[in-house]
């Protein structure tokens, strides 16, 4: 009985941490890279989302999700790699993070559409990265069709987001907010080809988003995920 305690106690405790953790983390980020939010749209003018949404947002950085997270700070989840959610340096505070939605990216995985469904339902708008892990090289990889899944099975709008990725002292991180849009809702199953047609479309809309982010006068063409090269890691 006095170990339950102990172990109920300890839980309480740990999770405070990560309470004060991420209020810090945050106040960090603002006074640090001092993030600049553009609103592009005319219907979200603010992180304070009147519609649950599913965002999306470019992945250059192992900052990325800290900035995402400091700036839709509301009503929020986060979709993680599960690998990560289990690595020793970082399971202590995410799997205590009751914003944490673990994703198995390397086989196949519902259940955290199942959990993000249940987060959309409650109010929680759903952060989603849908590279699936960072690039350097300026592009982007494939976007992953779970999030166009998501939007498109519960009706969520897709908000899409550019981030410049630069995190450095003395630069004021860019960040580039679209109008959501929602992905048709239609019953049945929906095909792979008009997810894979969705999602690169919002691969293509993220990546101008980026592009303005970084202050791109001319913004170049992103060739179609089935033409864009692998990264050449050196």
């Amino acid at each position: 009985m006095s170990t339950k305690k102990k172990n109920s106690l300890f839980e309480i405790l740990m999770r405070l941490v990560v309470v004060v953790v991420i209020y810090t983390v945050r106040v960090f980020m603002f006074a640090w890279f001092r993030p600049k939010v553009e609103w592009t749209g005319n219907t979200v003018k603010s992180a304070h989302l009147k519609t649950p949404s599913v965002i999306i947002a470019n992945h250059t950085s192992m900052l990325d999700p800290i900035m995402m997270l400091a700036v839709f700070f509301y009503n929020h989840s986060i979709v993680v790699a599960k690998d990560q959610v289990e690595d020793p340096h970082f399971s202590w505070a995410l799997t205590r993070a009751k914003c944490v939605i673990p994703c198995d990216r390397f086989n196949m995985d519902t259940e955290w559409a199942l959990l993000a469904k249940r987060e959309l339902e409650k109010g929680n708008s759903v952060i989603i990265f849908p590279e699936g892990k960072c690039r350097y090289d300026g592009l982007l990889n494939e976007f992953k069709t779970g999030f166009a899944f998501l939007a498109r099975s519960t009706g969520a709008p897709v908000l899409s987001v550019g981030l410049d990725g630069i995190y450095k002292f003395g630069h004021r991180t860019h960040v580039v907010v679209a109008e959501p849009e929602r992905i048709e809702r239609v019953k049945g199953i929906p095909s792979s080809k008009h997810l894979a047609e969705r999602s690169e479309y919002f691969r293509q809309k993220v990546w101008n988003l980026k592009q303005r982010a970084l202050g791109v006068a001319k913004v170049s063409t992103l060739p179609v995920s089935a033409e864009t090269p692998e990264e050449v890691v050196e």
